[in-house]
């Protein structure tokens, strides 16, 4: 099962010869990045990561590529990933099925 989550990059330098298009394709480009858009507000894009790999290995990658900018990752609680992984293991059931033992 891979790790979900999101990178929030805010741009501290502007590039005036790259579009937003450039951008968006170097982003996807990185491993593991699903998908990048921009944004409004106080991040600049938004970068959608689903790896098989450690989270941290794929927001270093985006840190390298934007040295000078704030990059904040955003890992996806997976518990329920890990419920649907395991429910349907048999022991799950017995131990979910109320007891018929009557004393």
């Amino acid at each position: 099962m891979g790790v979900r989550g999101y990178i929030l990059v805010k741009l501290n330098k502007v590039q005036q010869s790259e579009s937003l298009w450039e951008l968006i394709k170097r982003y996807e480009s990185v491993d593991d990045i699903e998908f990048a858009t921009n944004v409004v507000g106080h991040y600049d894009f938004v970068l959608t990561v689903d790896t098989k790999n450690p989270f941290e290995k794929v927001l270093d990658q985006i840190r390298k590529i934007e040295p000078d900018s704030e990059v904040v990752g955003l890992k996806v609680n997976n518990i329920y990933d890990k419920h649907r992984e395991i429910k349907g293991l048999k022991i799950i059931d017995e131990l979910s099925t109320p007891s018929t033992f009557k004393p």
